[in-house]
């Protein structure tokens, strides 16, 4: 790789990464706007006061800030006295560069959280707590008015469900919320709880549940498409581990956040909290199928200790949340493991950005793809795992749509080319059938039928054995023109050089000593069009030496270097000003179909033919055949 193509790729790999950075940073910048925009306070000391702020009822509040936390206990539930409770500030969103103290509590353990607000006026208003992984009760006053999954002493099952009663809050009243938590797997309460209007909660699911199922069933659609593809001879993408990559997204679009909702009748029986290690483990199958599919498309030479880091990563990944106790969810272990996956997204984008400076086909879908899935999985871990306090479960199905429509332009940008190849071939046939039909005709005029006739009438009376020659090599003559109308595929050299010793022999008896035809054939282990050298042959004697009136000489000769077979006819004939623009003029029968036999040497074998003529000197045409297509 030269140093442009190297400075070029550099110049595209940082504008990747920037272009993921960019994307990501949105649902933390819609958050600071939506907090802007609500007026939420952040709490402090357990107390959020929303004293003079004008509430909007068309966006969530999220409650923010220092909520009251009790390790341990329910204080509702099991009637307890917070005075007599030891306690701690507990901040919300998690902090992830404090998480790690934050959450440093029993895992899996029951725990309390209280907020007081304070001047708040709402009416048709509901409290919940959007896409926890695990069972929760909200009071407000002492009274449950929010509920989600089931939790008794020794029993808690998760499932995303929101039962929740309308509330008017009114400025002249204190509200005391107090939220219990219990999981099996994380250290307490982790996504940020949010007070909105109950319309508003309802239609929003709804339009986010509709939104994954039709990029779901996109997905699905465009899955068996591929597939369908992949066991045909029209193989577009020239990989098995795409279908696999787009069935693995499925699973993660069904079973997160609205997914788990769209699905509930396959996944109702499933702890939601069960289901968060296949969540988490997705995203490094994602990234490792990625790799794969990318690797083997763009040929992109791997090495092998690169592999071995990756896979041996991603075993190690999931050994964390498989086999170390209780951490299988911990937002903390759960953003640093995958963060760590980063620096393998980077090498695989310099590799993609590589592609695109050394311009491989398709390259920047490809690399817009896996743009769209890192930012989608960034954005998913940082929603699910709290550190975003603002609804952002849509970015991941968005932005797995861009994946999908990039793979759509790839699909449709080889059928098109397909296809048009396909039209371009058919008329190339076309094209092959007239010119071969025109070659026939031409060869077979009247004229040459009636004077190579009369030859052979001539030679019957005074010479019958020339005669049944002559007609023997008539008879093959005309056989080879038929055979040539179905003859799609260039022919051994040898065979194309019979013919013209067919015709040479009619026309030798024509006109005797007069003329004379030469051979000089030292290979003929190649291929070459039907009727593409007699032609030529035919207008070196036709049109070159007969018009001469002392006659002359064609000679036929064939060799062969390093790189090209080699195909000679020249004539002492009466040669012709090549700069004539219609020296290949058939309507005055000259040289009748050189312009067709040259377009088909070139189309079919990728020949190059040189004539060289003078007028009075004769005629000299080379015909060069590649080894490499012959």
């Amino acid at each position: 790789m030269n140093l442009k193509t190297r400075t070029k790729s550099n110049l595209i790999l940082i504008l990747a990464v920037i272009t993921v950075l960019s994307i990501t940073a949105l649902p933390f910048l819609f958050a600071q706007i939506n907090s802007q925009t609500v007026h939420a306070p952040k709490a402090k000391g357990g107390i959020s006061d929303f004293s003079g702020i004008s509430v909007s009822s068309k966006k969530p509040i999220y409650l923010q800030g220092e909520w009251i936390e009790y390790q341990g206990q329910w204080i509702i539930t099991d009637n307890l006295d917070k005075m007599t409770l030891g306690s701690r500030g507990y901040s919300l969103p998690v902090n992830f560069f404090s998480s790690f103290e934050d959450i440093n509590a029993p895992l899996g353990d029951k725990s309390s959280y209280v907020l007081t607000i304070k001047n708040l006026d709402m009416q048709n208003a509901v409290i919940y707590i959007p896409h926890f992984a695990g069972s929760y009760r909200i009071f407000i006053n002492g009274y449950l008015v929010s509920q989600s999954g089931e939790y008794t002493k020794g029993i808690t099952k998760a499932d995303l469900s929101t039962n929740t009663s309308v509330l008017s809050l009114e400025s002249n009243h204190t509200y005391e919320i107090v939220i219990e938590v219990s999981c099996n797997y994380m250290p307490g309460l982790y996504m940020t709880p949010a007070i909105a209007d109950s319309g508003y909660v309802s239609s929003h699911l709804s339009s986010a549940q509709a939104l994954r199922s039709m990029i779901f069933g996109a997905v699905a659609f465009c899955t068996a498409l591929f597939l369908a593809y992949s066991v045909t001879k029209k193989k577009i993408f020239h990989s098995k581990w795409l279908p696999l990559l787009f069935v693995v997204i499925m699973l993660r679009l069904a079973i997160s956040t609205e997914g788990y909702y769209t699905f509930s009748i396959i996944f109702s029986s499933i702890d939601y909290e069960q289901l968060t290690l296949l969540i988490c483990s997705s995203t490094f199958i994602i990234k490792l199928i990625s790799l794969l599919f990318y690797t083997e498309t763009l040929d992109i030479k791997l090495s092998k200790t690169l592999s071995f880091i990756f896979c041996l990563l991603f075993i190690l990944f999931t050994a964390i949340y498989c086999m170390i106790p209780k951490t299988v969810y911990t937002p903390f272990y759960n953003i640093i493991v995958q963060l760590a996956t980063l620096p393998l997204d980077i090498i695989l984008l310099g590799y993609l950005t590589n592609s695109i400076a050394r311009k491989v086909p398709y390259a920047v879908f490809y690399t817009v793809g896996y743009i769209a899935i890192l930012s989608g999985l960034l954005i998913d871990c940082f929603y699910t795992n709290g550190l975003i306090a603002y609804n952002s479960s849509s970015y991941l199905p968005i932005l797995f749509t861009f994946f999908v429509v990039s793979f759509s332009a790839i699909f449709i940008k080889k059928l098109t080319e397909i296809y048009n190849a396909a039209i371009k071939a058919a008329e190339l046939d076309k094209q092959l059938s007239e010119a071969k039909m025109a070659i026939m005709v031409s060869q077979i005029q009247p004229h040459f039928l009636y004077n190579a006739l009369n030859t052979i009438k001539y030679l019957i009376k005074r010479d019958p054995k020339k005669a049944e020659t002559a007609l023997v090599s008539f008879s093959y003559y005309l056989r080879g023109n038929m055979d040539s109308l179905t003859q799609k595929a260039p022919i051994p050299f040898s065979n194309e050089i019979e013919h013209v010793k067919h015709y040479a022999d009619i026309e030798l008896l024509r006109f005797g000593d007069r003329i004379s035809v030469e051979y000089d054939i030292k290979c003929d282990n190649f291929s070459v069009p039907a009727l593409s050298i007699q032609p030529i042959v035919e207008n070196a004697i036709k049109h070159g030496i007969t018009k001469n009136p002392d006659g002359g000489t064609v000679k036929i000769s064939s060799f062969e270097d390093e790189n090209f077979y080699f195909v000679k006819v020249d004539d002492n004939g009466v040669g012709f000003d090549i700069d004539n623009p219609n020296y290949d003029d058939s309507t005055n029968h000259a040289h009748v179909g050189l312009s067709n036999v040259t377009e088909r040497l070139k189309s079919m074998s990728n020949a190059e033919i040189e004539i060289n003529s003078r007028e009075g000197e004769g005629t000299h045409i080379t015909i060069k055949f590649p080894k490499e297509n012959s």
